[in-house]
């Protein structure tokens, strides 16, 4: 998309097998990456795949297969392929016919090499306007990116449960000569050309190679970023944040720790942040990962970025342990993991960003053109990115009106639960029914939302409370904000840190928000002139009520770790 530790740690890797992989295929061999010559080489046995022969085996169109082998080695299997950008863009689909050529059969193991050469983008100045993407094989003289969008590896698709297996456990030894690291998705980076992985917990594969350097800081880690550790303290802690709020609302434990990677794109202006879980990467030209930490007041610098993040972290739950499919893949996809990030930063950053979040799905939504609802969608590609991104949130709060918050947080829990769904509509609604809406209540909203295109006009009418109020008539005459800064922990310190807190302040509606807090900021600076060793957080709410109550959920967590100080600002 433009711009996508715990305790229970093993909890949830169980839980993300059980719901994500009833049978994980499993990759061992060797794959030679040259970053001089554009080209890559794998020597690969697959196994542990499941029995069907109502399959394909997606490879990158670029990669030319040498052979199929059985496991034993004794023979080559015939293969027959053909190309359905429909359902991969990059790859060619592969099967093995069965003897009378009416069929397909899949081995539980077999064996494959193949090779492929890739186009080098080293000259800045040649490069496209857009021609870099996450399914790209993407190298630039110094690093190799590729993604399971890239299908750089065998990977299985079961076309009757319209299931992709991007996800394996593998025992790899990646050789990319003259490389100064290598990072496989799932495990921890490793410095040079040479670097053996293994999993048993099964992980797309994202390979990231060549001149670059990495560190972990806290549960991060970092690959290719010149994040400082101030500006990284306080990423992780919006991970941790983020992270602590989806397993507590979902009641699945988030998985593995995340890592952060940057990388450049192989044109101009490709700009984007996508996610391979447990990776978030950032394909920036302009280094983008930096700019989400303001480096003075060490606080993120935008709350649009948190919406962001919230937005890709809450991709584990909304495409790892539930992967969606058929009509409404994108719905599921992309707008319920919209939602549940409309929640996170309606509970962790305030009411008033909350607010300007459904304005602008409200603004967008009114653009759609040829509307359909959501019964009458036959395609994953009739739902486009507005629809997706602003109407399906928008859609899910008018049911959360209709049904109560709990409501739909209890079906979200239940689709969680759901093994290898048909994500259609007829899922859509059986779901919903089975969390507890009854028929009835599902009818009506069917009637309202759901079935015609008059869904639209009537999901906005719901919404008129948020049109914006005109300067003549303001329906807020004030603004309440409050601040906190504080000392962060140290392992090997005596006594606990100290937090200095205000108390809730008023200001009115219209008055610059910006220079109100840059007088916080430097009022914090007096407190604690070391930013390296402190943050700063400083938050604004449309009412009183909503204000106090943040403020004394951020004491109570900090209440444990910190010795909390009222002062006066």
């Amino acid at each position: 998309m433009s711009k996508a530790l715990f305790i229970f740690f093993v909890t949830g890797l169980a839980l993300m097998s059980r719901h994500v992989h009833s049978q994980v295929p499993h990759l061992a061999g060797d794959i030679y990456v040259s970053l001089e010559q554009g080209t890559m080489k794998a020597d690969l046995s697959v196994s542990n795949l499941p029995k069907t022969s109502n399959y394909s085996i997606q490879l990158n169109s670029g990669l030319n297969i040498k052979f199929f082998r059985d496991s034993t080695d004794r023979f080559s299997y015939s293969a027959e392929r053909e190309y359905q950008p429909e359902k991969s863009y990059e790859s060619f689909q592969y099967w093995f016919p069965s003897n009378d050529r009416k069929s397909r059969y899949l081995p539980a193991h077999f064996k494959i090499s193949y090779l492929g050469a890739f186009p080098i983008h080293a000259d800045s100045t040649k490069l496209s306007e857009r021609g870099d993407w996450k399914g790209n094989i993407a190298l630039n003289g110094k690093t190799i990116r590729v993604t399971e969008q890239s299908a750089w590896y065998p990977i299985l698709y079961n076309l009757a449960e319209d299931k992709t297996y991007t996800s394996v456990t593998y025992d790899l030894t990646i050789h990319v000569p003259g490389a100064k690291a290598i990072y496989l998705n799932g495990q921890p980076p490793q410095k040079g050309s040479v670097a053996h992985f293994q999993s048993d917990q099964p992980f797309p594969l994202l390979l990231f190679a060549g001149d670059f350097d990495f560190k972990k800081e806290q549960n991060t880690y970092l690959i290719n970023t010149t994040l400082s550790q101030g500006q990284t303290q306080v990423l992780d802690g919006w991970f941790t944040r983020i992270k602590n709020y989806y397993q507590d609302h979902l009641d699945v434990p988030y998985g593995v720790d995340v890592t952060l990677l940057a990388s450049t794109p192989v044109s101009q202006r490709n700009d984007w942040l996508f996610v391979t879980y447990p990776t978030v990467a950032s394909v920036s030209p302009k280094n983008w990962l930096n700019t989400l930490v303001n480096p003075k007041t060490q606080t993120i610098s935008d709350s649009n970025y948190i919406s962001l993040i919230s937005h890709e972290l809450g991709h584990y739950y909304f495409g790892t342990v539930f992967r969606p499919n058929s009509t409404l893949y994108w719905a599921f996809l992309e707008g319920v993991t919209e939602y549940i990030s409309l929640q996170a930063v309606r509970d962790l950053v305030g009411k008033s960003y909350y607010d300007r979040k459904i304005r602008q799905y409200i603004t967008a939504s009114r653009k759609l053109q040829n509307f359909k609802g959501l019964a009458e969608i036959n395609s994953p590609s009739e739902i486009n990115e507005t629809y997706r991104y602003q109407y399906i949130p928008l859609l899910l709060t008018g049911l959360e009106a209709k049904l109560g918050r709990p409501q739909l947080w209890k079906w979200l829990r239940s689709i969680l639960q759901t093994e290898k769904p048909l994500t259609n509509y007829a899922f859509f609604k059986e779901s919903l029914l089975q969390s507890g809406v009854d028929e009835r209540t599902f009818e009506d909203l069917e009637s309202q939302y759901l079935r015609s295109s008059a869904g639209l006009p009537n999901l906005l009418a719901a919404f008129h409370s948020y049109e914006i109020p005109s300067q003549s008539n303001p329906t807020t005459t004030y603004a309440y904000y409050w601040g906190v800064t504080g000392q962060r922990q140290s392992p090997n310190a005596a006594a606990k840190p100290q937090v200095f807190y205000t108390g809730v302040k008023r200001m009115k509606a219209g008055e610059d928000l910006t220079k109100v807090s840059q007088r916080y900021f430097d009022f914090a600076k007096r407190k604690c002139s070391d930013l390296e060793e402190c943050f700063s957080d400083f938050n604004t709410y449309e009412t009183l009520e909503q204000a106090q109550k943040a403020q004394k959920n951020w004491l109570n967590r900090l209440l444990a770790t910190h010795e909390l100080k009222a002062v006066d600002f």
